[in-house]
């Protein structure tokens, strides 16, 4: 009975071991890449504090959980994670608040909506990615296509709502705030496909190509919806 409880607590320690470290470090990069130059910022904003980062990282760490169980702790927690440390560092630790100077109207309020916004973001966009993550390593070759290719659509939304809305939307100049983001999202692109390419390849070849094509579309146009109203909200907190 003794070593039955202990192995049940090394498993569970094993579970939520893996999201916690990941969050708190995915947390801590995304809240150094908010501080570095601008010119530094634009190389490590893509990798770090970018919805297709975060995305990564929850659907890597959920890929090497054991079950669906632990792939959806696994998605979840790394999200929910990554968010309270980021916002508990802007809270405790930014310029903003060592300056000395009186912060502005509702300063904190604002971190604490964002935060909250963010985690049930974190909830739900980390049980479908971790989801997403458990069917593509464990399902059917078609299973496994469609998975791949929805988390695929994911992961480029947010760069792909940027630059339609920068080509279609935007009606401010082309300065280098624009440029900036346009280089972001198209190193975002180029990542997400890299990784699908690496996926294909090596994790799992057995996948349906043409159910990977039709479910990253599919998901693409889903998420960049999915942004549009993502991005909507969060000019109002």
């Amino acid at each position: 009975m003794t070593d039955s409880k202990t192995l049940g607590r090394r498993r569970a320690w094993r579970e939520v071991l893996p999201p916690v470290f990941a969050g708190v470090a995915l947390g801590m990069a995304a809240f150094a890449a908010d501080l570095v130059p601008e010119a530094v910022g634009r190389v490590l904003m893509p990798a770090f504090s970018s919805g297709f980062a975060w995305a990564v990282v929850a659907v890597a760490v959920s890929y090497y959980a054991a079950t669906l169980r632990s792939a959806l702790v696994a998605g979840v927690g790394t999200l929910a994670v990554a968010t309270l440390t980021y916002y508990g560092l802007i809270a405790s630790l930014s310029r903003q608040w060592l300056s000395g100077s009186a912060p502005p109207p509702d300063g904190f309020g604002s971190i604490m909506r964002a935060s909250a916004f963010w985690l049930v973001g974190s909830l739900f966009g980390g049980l479908v990615l971790g989801y997403l993550a458990h069917v593509f390593r464990t399902g059917t070759t078609l299973n496994a296509g469609i998975a791949l290719g929805v988390a695929l659509g994911l992961l480029v939304g947010e760069a792909a709502y940027t630059v339609l809305f920068i080509a279609f939307a935007w009606v401010g100049p082309m300065d280098s705030f624009v440029w900036t983001r346009l280089g972001s999202a198209a190193v975002q692109l180029l990542l997400a496909a890299a990784g699908a390419l690496v996926a294909l390849r090596l994790c799992r070849p057995q996948v349906s190509l043409r159910a990977f094509l039709m479910a990253t579309a599919v998901s693409t146009v889903a998420s960049i919806a999915s942004w549009h109203l993502i991005e909507s909200v969060r000019m109002t907190l």
